[in-house]
């Protein structure tokens, strides 16, 4: 299994000597002593692999310098060095990060940007990358601090070899081997010739080759690599250094793939014993190490010992991930997530393959997900409402450039797709991105914000009538191929008393296809009822049947999807009865059942509701869409749009049931007005929206917040739009508006439920966008919807709402009320998502 992988494959970081300039006259006598006897203090303590011990101590010596020497001297960039890779190789990413970052700024603003000290340091900056999955970022800048070394210390030098190391482990973590071997080979030519052949550096790189080897299950090559490696180790380092431990966990994970269990089972023990000791009880590698000893007693058929190991892995990843998620963009946090999916993968296969019906394994898959499972649409959206409450004057003027950044993105997007386009669309990603990891450290110190997710704290959350569908795609660990195996789906129900309770559905590629079956027939007017509710009842019998015994007498089913069965609505499948589900219950989608707990927490104080509808899409419609079908769509034909007389209707009639309403319409109905909506109590946009599936147009990029949004005021007209309003507001754009205190979106058009879907975070859409900027309820749809009825559904919602009905059971009773007579397609599209409670309406 061996669930992180190999224990510290090797990565070298580098960084100026402690004692560079000490020399120096301006230091005082004493001051020089104090500087050196910190130094080797430091040194010494890694030297012997104590790096708990040595943090403070780098930490005073830090202080020391800025206090005597300035935040200027070239001394303060290496004790900011030393002290960042001291916190890397605690596991402690996020307080690396900015040491790193400001380091090099010294090194560049002192020296230039073409020295040894600005290569050391962006090696080090690009093993941190690595080291959180994060390999597009990493790769870039190694080459940057290779080029740097070859030029001034010449090609043959140590530090170049350690680079090209470290170039060899990310292409190896990313199984691109035939780039990695003449990396990791002409490195260990270097070190031989330059530091001879019993050097500790020489050691890393046999370790890396041999791991490259073990990958590729050549066996023979791998084996008298390690075993090298490992004798250079214990000769050279003191007893129970981290570095051997690596060197034993790697040679055990050798015998492990070679079935040698009784070879492997000391030596993971001993790297355990080290990691424990050496590194402490919730250090990453520590977890590794529990996790490849875990592998062993599953093998070997010790179950209950695997439990309690796995256990633990999760207890010290959760602590690692509370850490370091902090840290960077979106793109640089899923990254990091993602390198723990194969201890996910693991703990629900212990569960739902090995332990089905063991409480303990239950409750610890459960946990997992809870914990896991939507983390960052959860952790964003907190943390995007800090930002705006608590950032400091310079910092909320970068939150600002960022939102500016992205409506600049998105026009560049819709108005051309010339290739000039696209570079300046990746050269504003990349701005955007840094502005957002640079948000992110400034709202580092909001983290104990964050409530922690327990399975005692989200089953509280849960009203007694209700029940949690906790939904979960997951690769099964395969014992006999020691290997992950192809994708299935889990599913778990917990009610507000009682124990969760969780089994397998089967393959994930037969449901999906069941899904895409029924989700087509769903959306089909076309189609006989009978032949819909057929369908529809297949996939119910595949998804919703198994676990109705566990759903009991409860009446709302709190769904947390994932994978394809975020595009099915739940409410239109059918029953063993030839019922809808919407008949039975009243049906709300979660993220995940951690969203429970963030909706406990009540917004401020809203402004008047906002009605967006009827845009003036241009002055004349001779462009438009030919066809006579009034859908809220996109005409992907040429990007334009006819006008929506339903939507100007509806408008009036919610004039009447929210007068107190800002209502907005034609001209007026602008992007512009929509992104400066300031927290409105409800939000209420009716028009035309659009989900563009991923092309190989690269004008669209990959990122569906770009591909998914609404038509405004203009939108046939935005290649002459203004640079602020170009008549369309993508999901993008929406995850910088301030919604903090909104209570519900409605997404009055079509496919404002879909986009790309991510396993474990939902779908990447609109629904997610407005989720992001704060919004505590939404009701969007699945497909293309028809205008009038739409007019007609949304006008019963609102007046279900002033009865004091809940948002979802609002919805429901629409739906109910037009079931009997209408086909899925009409009513079936609507999905509530999020708080389900009552509205106050003045």
């Amino acid at each position: 299994m061996n669930t992180r992988g190999c224990l510290v494959l090797g990565a070298i970081a580098l960084g100026t000597s402690l004692i560079l300039g000490l020399s120096s006259p301006t230091l005082s006598q004493p001051s020089a002593q104090q500087f050196q006897e910190l130094a080797n203090q430091i040194d010494q303590l890694r030297q012997e692999g104590n790096v708990q011990a040595a943090i403070p101590l780098a930490e005073r010596f830090v202080a020391l310098v800025e206090t005597t020497l300035g935040s200027n001297h070239p001394l303060l960039a290496a004790s900011l060095n030393e002290l960042a890779k001291l916190h890397v190789e605690q596991g402690n990413y996020a307080a690396a990060l900015p040491l790193y970052q400001r380091a090099l700024t010294l090194y560049e603003r002192t020296g230039g940007s073409d020295q040894p000290e600005v290569s050391a340091t962006l090696n080090n900056l690009a093993n941190l990358y690595r080291a959180q999955g994060n390999y597009a970022a990493a790769l870039p800048v190694f080459e940057r601090a290779l080029a740097i070394a070859e030029q001034t210390l010449g090609v043959n030098h140590p530090e170049v070899a350690i680079i090209l190391n470290n170039m060899g482990l990310v292409y190896t973590e990313q199984k691109n081997y035939p780039l990695a071997l003449p990396l990791y080979q002409r490195a260990l030519r270097i070190f031989e010739q330059t530091l001879g052949a019993k050097s500790p550096y020489v050691a890393t790189t046999l370790n890396n080759l041999a791991g490259l080897y073990r990958a590729q299950k050549n066996y023979a090559a791998a084996l008298p690599l390690y075993q090298r490696a490992l004798e250079i180790r214990e000769q050279t380092l003191p007893a129970g250094h981290p570095d051997i431990a690596a060197s034993l966990n790697n040679l055990a994970t050798l015998y492990f793939d070679q079935r040698n269990y009784a070879a492997a089972l000391p030596l993971y023990q001993r790297t355990l014993a080290i990691a424990q000791s050496r590194l402490g009880e919730t250090h990453p590698n520590t977890a590794v190490a529990l996790g490849n000893l875990a592998a062993i007693y599953w093998q070997q058929g010790d179950l209950a010992q695997t439990l309690t190991l796995m256990k633990n892995v999760e207890e010290i990843e959760e602590k690692n991930l509370n850490q370091n998620l902090i840290v960077g963009s979106e793109d640089y946090k899923r990254n990091y997530l993602g390198t723990f999916q194969n201890s996910t993968d693991a703990i629900l296969t212990l569960h739902l393959q090995s332990l089905p019906q063991n409480s303990e394994a239950t409750a610890l898959a459960l946990t997992t997900i809870l914990r896991r499972k939507g983390r960052l649409l959860d952790f964003l959206s907190q943390n995007q409402a800090r930002l705006r409450q608590q950032l400091a004057a310079p910092d909320q003027a970068k939150l600002q450039q960022l939102t500016t950044l992205r409506t600049t993105i998105a026009k560049l997007v819709f108005a051309s797709a010339e290739p000039a386009a696209f570079s300046q669309v990746q050269h504003l990603q990349a701005k955007a991105n840094q502005l957002e990891a640079e948000l992110s450290l400034s709202s580092a110190s909001f983290r104990e914000l964050t409530q922690p997710v327990t399975l005692a704290a989200v089953q509280r959350a849960i009203p007694a009538n209700a029940a949690l569908i906790e939904f979960i795609r997951y690769r099964p660990y395969d014992l006999g191929a020691q290997r992950f195996g192809e994708p299935r789906y889990g599913v778990y129900v917990l009610r507000a008393t009682g124990q969760p309770l969780g089994k397998d559905l089967g393959s994930a590629t037969e449901i999906d296809a069941q899904v895409r079956q029924t989700r087509l027939r769903l959306a089909d007017p076309r189609l006989p009822k009978v032949e819909v509710q057929r369908a529809a009842q297949v996939l119910a019998e595949r998804v919703m049947t198994p676990i109705r015994p566990w759903i009991g007498n409860a009446t709302h089913l709190l769904i947390a999807p994932d994978g394809e069965l975020n595009t099915i609505p739940f409410q239109a499948l059918v029953d063993s009865q030839g019922r809808y589900l919407v008949e039975s219950y009243m049906i709300t989608v979660l993220t995940s059942g951690r969203e429970l707990l963030r909706l406990q927490y009540r917004p401020a104080t809203a402004n008047p509701p906002l009605i967006i509808a009827d845009p003036s899409f241009d002055r004349s419609f001779g462009n438009s869409s030919s066809s006579s079908a009034t859908v809220r769509s996109l005409d992907l034909r040429d990007l334009s749009f006819a006008p929506l007389p339903g939507t100007a209707e509806e408008a009036q009639a919610l004039r009447a049931l929210l007068p107190q309403a800002q209502v907005l319409i034609q001209a007026a109905a602008t992007e512009a007005a929509v992104k400066a909506a300031n927290s409105p109590k409800i939000l209420h946009l009716a028009t035309h929206g659009f989900f563009l599936p991923n092309s190989e147009d690269k004008s669209l990029l990959e990122n569906p917040l770009l591909r998914s949004g609404l038509a405004l005021a203009g939108f046939n007209q935005r290649q002459s739009g203004s640079d602020v309003d170009d008549g369309v507001l993508t999901a993008l754009e929406v995850t910088g508006m301030n919604l903090s205190g909104t209570e519900l979106v409605v997404l009055s058009a079509c496919d404002t439920g879909r986009g790309d879907v991510v396993n474990g975070e939902g779908v990447y859409g609109l629904r997610r966008a407005f989720t992001l900027a704060g919004a505590r309820s939404q009701v969007s749809t699945l497909w293309k919807v028809d205008d009038q009825v739409t007019r007609d559904m949304m006008v019963a919602f609102y007046q279900n709402l002033r009865r004091g009905m809940g948002r979802t059971e609002a919805l429901r009773q629409v739906q109910l009320q037009r079931l009997k007579d209408e086909s899925p397609y009409y009513w079936g599209a609507f999905v509530s998502s999020g708080d389900w409670s009552p509205l106050i309406l003045p």
